[in-house]
């Protein structure tokens, strides 16, 4: 760890790039890879080209978001990496709900990579196809990087199934995280998103990003420590860390709609493995990718 506070081995800001992910994508398969070590983090005050999840672009104004890609080397079996977009969920989540403590909201994560905001009371928030009464207010990318085998010896790689030795023999993620906190309605790109100021808090302001990004931080550490003690497997001992994530889960319990890359599919959903486990007549299938909306359930 860094001296001082800081959660981030390094940190980095620019005032503009098209990509943060894009960038650490290109500095991690090239010379300067070694400069970018586990937990180091870039920050742009603006982007011109972010992306989302399933290349979705992520769309801010020029200020009042929070953008940040942190490079993160988990020392956990890669068979367990794709617990990380919930487990990285959790953290800003954990992160952002001071905000909203004594307002009329609860911060929960949305099915794969979404924290979001739910009313209370829905009856004081208006309904969005598909969404209901809650508000995206943060996302999270997280991007295995596929490095040069010769970088690596064969000697030196574990099994997909192993826990690595060392820092340098795990896989190494980019994780991209982006919080909308002061923009006004009129800056958010669709009626289902929202910011910490559009739910009531107004003290978070753009100037509040830093310190925000230093909580995330500081909560990602947390969460991965606990990650990496039962080696990825987030249901092992008593299974505290899996029932944190599901806790916080919006989605379980719900009957959904998930558009994913073979065609859509509905269910309840019941359980992540991390896949969503959806329930239907049929029995239960497993979907491991894919843009979940709300069923509405005629009365």
């Amino acid at each position: 760890m860094s001296s001082g506070s800081s959660p981030f081995e390094r940190l980095v800001t620019v005032p503009v790039t098209g990509s943060t992910q894009d960038d650490l994508r290109d500095a991690l398969t090239g010379p300067e890879a070694s400069s970018w070590p586990h937990l180091s983090a870039l920050r742009a005050l603006r982007q011109t080209a972010g992306r989302g999840r399933s290349g979705h672009s992520w769309i801010t104004p020029d200020d009042g978001a929070l953008l940040v890609s942190v490079v993160l080397r988990p020392l956990v079996p890669a068979e367990r990496l794709a617990w990380l977009p919930l487990l990285a969920g959790l953290a800003v989540r954990d992160a952002l709900a001071p905000f909203l403590e004594d307002l009329e909201w609860r911060l929960g994560t949305k099915w794969p990579n979404d924290v979001v905001a739910e009313p209370k009371d829905s009856s004081t928030v208006d309904a969005v196809p598909g969404w209901a009464g809650s508000r995206k207010i943060a996302g999270v990318l997280s991007e295995l990087i596929t490095q040069d085998p010769s970088e690596t010896p064969a000697a030196r790689r574990p099994a997909s199934e192993e826990v690595p030795a060392s820092r340098d023999q795990a896989p190494v993620v980019v994780l991209g995280i982006g919080v909308n906190i002061a923009q006004e309605a009129d800056d958010l790109p669709v009626a289902w998103a929202g910011s910490l100021r559009t739910l009531g808090a107004f003290d978070a302001d753009a100037d509040a990003a830093e310190a925000i990004l230093e909580v995330i931080g500081h909560q990602l550490v947390r969460r991965l420590e606990q990650w990496e003690a039962v080696d990825g497997d987030v249901d092992a001992g008593e299974g505290v860390l899996g029932g944190e994530l599901r806790a916080a889960l919006t989605t379980l319990g719900q009957r959904v709609s998930v558009q994913a890359p073979g065609g859509e599919l509905d269910g309840l959903a019941v359980d992540v493995t991390p896949a969503l486990v959806l329930r239907d007549q049929g029995g239960d299938i497993e979907v491991r990718a894919g843009d979940v909306t709300l069923v509405r359930v005629e009365e």
